[in-house]
């Protein structure tokens, strides 16, 4: 049973080789599928890498996309706001630096003739500058107290005062402000800054103030807020950063004034600076929630109305009778706007500093009076009060003529004398006719300005004191005689007209007759060849403009500014005979007596001598209220 069984189970040796085979194959096929399926793994692998890659690389493009976009736009955004700042710097500090040539030499002026340039000036804009301030002990922190360090960093303030700094690192940024102001929170304001809100009170129609401090130290002395101009800022304000996205002002244009009342809604005052600086924190708007930053003009931004007055200051420049610049060297472009758009308007431009910079270019067309603000402001203001006390135009005074038409014998000696004292300077001239002046002064209003250009002068500028005295030092020193210069008192008028006093050793001239008028008229050259001249001032007299100038004697301490004229030759008789031949020139020229009067007054020269001269007048023959008064008795500076 159990040998059937074993047979039964018996395969033939081709089935058992038939079964080997089919596994055989079926193992093969399987490794094949193996393969196969390791095979496509691979391949579905590469193409998500793939996938994966070219995916990667147009999210990568759509970003550049987007970042250049953005560069762009940003690019877009400094290029026209360099734009703007190059206009302003562009409009201030070139039109301020080119074209001194055709201005006068700058000039020093006393305190006393400040004070009667206010008097007389109607609308008067004041520029302070650092100089103001810094006699409150206000640091520039342009020197050694200037830098600021960041980790190991040292920065400059011109490096830091830029909003792409602010941007950078804006927490390092509010701490160096904050500091700043705690610096000038211990400064109070100093005798100049009390000078200036005293004057408003004392011009006529007040004063327009604009400030390139941003301490506040003008308003915490007084200074009427809707007459001050703060065109850098103040220290002690933050408002919301307009260049922020989602920022309370984003994108708005800050000169448009439906925009104003928005702008100035963001203004808030500064936090106390913490005690320790550690302690500081960039604080955020409460409205829009994006950053603060300070109230100031940073280096790579433009000015503008809402914030800065841009606008009104401007308006303000083109109608004022007088700019007076007080401590500021005019190297920011709003203040250089400023003096550019008062030179053209023929703008009285006065410069109080404790430095002189008569040479430099930049400061031609300027009178200026050396000294600390603190110091001379109080003093102007106290001359002016004594000259308010005067009725405007003050009255005419009594004037006695001169005694002929020819120069006296006895005037020899004292002419010699005179003439042996005077500066050895020429004037070389050529010799026009005189003819003119009764046509010129036949049409009222008719005008003699047609600029003459250079006549070769050795003499290049009687207006400038600095030139007459020879030097810079020079000119300092006259200065302060200027300073002490006898302005007469009512009393002392007729004294001063009185030719009895004394023979005349030359000729007082103000107008077309001085070798540095610029009417252009005919018989200046003639005239002035053969005569010495010094700059001079006559007092108790006051210059208006005619179709000519006009000297009228009153009964002020105001005075005339003009040149002292004495024949340049040697020898007695023959100072007397170019006196005498002088005499009839000056007599046909001025239309003496139908035209002017004539008569002998004392003057007083930049140098501080005493003398007589011939002075031409219209006292009487004038109606002053018609007729413009030149505010510092220069006929330089009349409005052209």
């Amino acid at each position: 049973m159990a040998a059937a069984a074993v047979e039964g189970l018996q395969i033939t040796c081709d089935q058992a080789r038939d079964i080997l085979e089919q596994a055989k194959q079926s193992s093969e096929l399987a490794l094949k599928a193996r393969d196969d399926a390791r095979e496509t793994v691979r391949q579905m692998k590469e193409i998500v890498e793939v996938r994966e890659a070219a995916i990667k690389q147009v999210q990568d493009c759509v970003n550049r996309k987007n970042s250049f976009d953005d560069q762009w736009a940003e690019f877009q955004r400094k290029f026209d706001n360099l734009g703007k700042l190059a206009f302003e710097k562009l409009s201030g500090m070139l039109s301020a630096g080119t074209g001194t040539s055709n201005l006068r030499p700058a000039e020093l002026i006393s305190e006393k003739r400040v004070a009667q340039v206010l008097r007389k000036s109607r609308r008067v804009l004041v520029l302070t500058g650092a100089g103001i301030s810094s006699e409150s002990g206000v640091p520039t922190f342009r020197g050694s107290d200037g830098y600021w360090t960041v980790g190991s960093e040292n920065y400059r303030p011109q490096e830091l005062a830029t909003w792409e700094k602010f941007n950078e690192m804006p927490e390092e940024l509010w701490k160096w402000y904050q500091y700043r102001w705690g610096i000038c929170r211990s400064a109070k304001p100093n005798a100049g800054h009390h000078a200036l809100v005293e004057l408003e009170s004392l011009v006529e129609g007040g004063i327009m103030l604009v400030t390139q401090n941003i301490d506040g130290l003008h308003l915490e002395a007084g200074s009427n807020p809707s007459r001050l101009c703060e065109i850098h800022g103040r220290i002690d304000e933050m408002r919301c950063d307009d260049r922020m996205p989602g920022s309370c002002l984003h994108g708005l244009n800050l000169n448009q004034s439906e925009h104003f009342e928005k702008a100035r809604a963001t203004i808030e005052k500064m936090p106390a600076p913490a005690e320790n600086e550690k302690d500081e924190r960039l604080p955020f708007c409460k409205k829009c929630g994006v950053r603060q930053r300070p109230k100031i003009l940073w280096f790579d931004e433009s000015y503008n109305e809402a914030i800065f007055k841009h606008e009104t200051v401007l308006e303000a420049t083109k109608e004022c009778d007088v700019l007076l610049v007080i401590g500021t060297m005019l190297s920011t472009g709003l203040p250089n706007r400023m003096v550019s758009e008062a030179r053209q308007a023929g703008t009285i431009i006065i410069r109080i500093d404790p430095v002189l910079e008569l040479d430099d270019p930049t400061f031609a067309g300027m009178l200026h009076l050396q000294g600390k603000s603190g110091e001379v402001l109080p003093r102007i203001v106290q001359e002016l009060k004594a000259l308010q006390g005067e009725e405007f135009p003050a009255p005419l005074a009594s004037v006695a003529p001169s005694s002929s038409s020819s120069v006296d014998l006895v005037s020899a000696a004292a002419a010699a004398a005179t003439i042996a004292a005077t500066p050895d300077v020429s004037l070389k001239r050529s010799a026009p006719g005189m003819a003119q002046r009764r046509s010129l002064s036949s049409s009222k209003g008719a005008s003699l300005v047609a600029p003459s250009k250079s006549r070769g002068l050795s003499f290049k500028a009687a207006g400038s004191i600095a030139v007459a005295a020879g030097s810079v030092t020079a000119a300092i020193k006259q200065q302060k005689k200027l300073k002490s210069v006898s302005l007469l008192s009512n009393s002392g008028l007729a004294k001063c007209t009185d030719a009895t006093d004394g023979p005349p050793t030359g000729f007082f001239v103000y107008g077309t007759l001085r070798p540095d008028d610029d009417s252009g008229a005919a018989w200046t050259n003639r005239f002035c060849e053969g005569l010495a001249a010094e700059p001079a001032f006559l007092a108790g007299a006051s210059l208006y403009v005619e179709s000519f100038a006009a000297l009228c004697f009153e009964q002020t301490r105001c005075s005339v500014r003009g040149v002292f004229l004495t024949p340049d030759v040697d020898g007695k008789s023959s100072a007397v005979k170019v006196l005498e031949t002088k005499l009839k020139d000056a007599d046909s020229i001025e239309g003496y007596p139908d035209l002017y009067d004539r008569t002998v007054a004392t003057v007083e020269t930049a140098s501080g001598k005493l003398v007589r001269a011939y002075v031409y007048h219209r006292t009487g023959r004038v109606d002053r209220s018609e007729h413009a008064c030149i505010p510092d008795g220069d006929w330089l500076s009349r409005k052209r």
